[in-house]
Formats: structure tokens, sequence, C-alpha cells
């Protein structure tokens, strides 16, 4: 079983006892492994919120961060003061400069993702994809986040500057099926399928669930319906 927790969003609410905050951080757990997938924009919410979830830094075995951008990069320094030895997993192409570019992370931290891959050194059955370009936001660089799930696969995106085809077309360099059922979750900033290429979708997406920057939340309801949601701060789903 697979479980993904939003720790940090800001397009919807949150659960009790949980801080909503700016930026998008989630949490998976897969065999007896925890993973950060981004950390939000700061330090104080994303501990808060982990300590809400009942765990500590320390107890996180690897971070993966999407994009540099200081939404998704700058709670980093919260983990690191209690878990300074933890691998970051970054995108090839994280030292080119950006804008709204995050803090730096410790040389001695940073995992560099060449090509889409399959990072068993991790945890079998974590992929990320190729970093791919956008010229969104004055030029940034982003990698997705597969896991397999076993009967489906996850596919967590950050912002999904470069559009979700791009992270969809890797399946086929990661060895996924392009019939295997698929859930998709993350922001999708200014991101939207065409008609013809939701409809081509419809057999496999299983739920389509919206957070942080994501601009056109009516569209994807109304092309997935009952199966899209709005991310919820402290909200844990299975699969």
């Amino acid at each position: 079983m697979v479980r993904l927790t939003i720790l940090i969003d800001d397009i919807n609410g949150s659960e009790i006892g949980y801080k909503k905050s700016f930026g998008f951080a989630a949490l998976i757990e897969k065999d007896n492994k925890r993973i950060l997938f981004d950390t939000g924009t700061y330090p104080e919410p994303l501990l808060a919120n982990l300590k809400a979830y009942g765990i500590s830094p320390s107890s996180i075995d690897a971070i993966i961060l999407s994009h540099n951008h200081n939404d998704h990069t700058d709670g980093l320094p919260g983990i690191l003061r209690e878990n300074d030895n933890i691998p970051i997993y970054v995108n090839k192409d994280w030292e080119i400069p950006v804008s709204y570019q995050g803090k730096g992370i410790p040389k001695k931290n940073l995992v560099v993702n060449k090509e889409a891959c399959e990072c068993s050194e991790l945890i079998n059955g974590i992929f990320l994809t190729n970093s791919h370009f956008s010229s969104d936001y004055g030029r940034i660089y982003e990698h997705a986040c597969y896991i397999d799930a076993g009967n489906s696969f996850i596919l967590l995106c950050g912002c999904c500057h470069p559009g979700l085809n791009k992270f969809l077309q890797d399946r086929t360099q990661l060895g996924i099926s392009l019939e295997s059922d698929l859930h998709v979750i993350g922001g999708m900033h200014g991101f939207k399928f065409s008609e013809s290429e939701a409809e081509k979708l419809d057999s496999i997406v299983k739920s389509v669930i919206l957070c942080h920057c994501t601009m056109y939340a009516s569209d994807y309801r109304r092309q997935f319906g009952n199966i899209c949601s709005i991310g919820i701060v402290g909200r844990t789903l299975k699969f």
C-alpha cells in the first residue's frame, strides 16, 4: 500500500490541527520508507504539519524537489536542522539560475537525477521523470515523480510548469505501460488538457487531485467529473 499525505498547500482548506500555507509538499509512505516531495515556502508550517501527522523530520528517509522555486524548496532548512544528512533528489538542471529561485542546498545532500529512471537505491517503485524546460515565470526546469502502487501508478507533480503531457510522455522511457491506471496529484499551474487529450485518458485516469497553483480547476472537473477533487492539507490518500 502507498500512503500520500498533503502537508503544504494553499488552494483549499485543511484538516483540523493542520496549517494551510503557500506552496506545496506531500509525504509519500511506501514499504516502510518516508519520502518528502517538495517542502513548501516556510519551515514553520511544514514542521507543524509533520508534528500534527505524528512524525519528526529525523524519520524522513529522503526528499525529492520537483523544481527550484522557493515555494517548493524553502521549507527545507527546517528538515535539515534535525536531519542534516538526508539525501535530496533534484533534476539535472538544478543549478541553472532561474527566477524565484529557492535557497541553496548543501552539496553533501544533493543527488542529481540525470534522466528518467527508477530510483531503486531509494526504494523500489519510485521513478523520476526527465527534467523538462518551461518558459513559465522567467524559465524553470522541473521533473515529476511516479509511484508504483501495485495495480496503478501515482503521478505526483509540483507545479507542472512544462505541462503534464511532458511527464506523461516519459512513461515509455520509465517502462510504465501506457495502459496502466493513473492517479494524478499536484499543482497543474496553467496546464489543461484539450478535449481530445482528456478523452484519451478517460479509461486510465482513476483520480485527479488538484493542488497549489492549479488555474483551471473547473476544466479538470468538467473533463474528469467526480473523480476530480481539490487537495486538502492533512488528508491522507491510500492507494
